[in-house]
């Protein structure tokens, strides 16, 4: 049985679908997908390895006003220093 291929929005890689962190905009906010509306992937190499990139990308495909990578919300998982 085939598994569902998704391509992450960064990287534009393909990946198996669960391997993928799941999102979508809601009221000007990035969060984790409702199941309800569109919705984007990101695979956890694009959050922690491109976090300029991932902040650019994500400012220009939501039409966000230069947030930071801390004011997208906690569905992205911080780096640990």
């Amino acid at each position: 049985m085939k598994k569902p291929i998704r391509m992450c929005i960064i990287c534009r890689g393909r990946y198996e679908q669960n391997t993928l962190i799941r999102f979508q905009l809601h009221n000007g906010k990035l969060i984790e997908f409702t199941k309800v509306g569109r919705s984007s992937y990101i695979c956890s190499d694009c959050i922690l390895l491109n976090e300029k990139k991932l902040v650019k990308i994500l400012n220009g495909k939501f039409r966000l006003k230069n947030k930071k990578i801390d004011e997208f919300g906690n569905i992205f998982p911080t780096k640990e220093t």
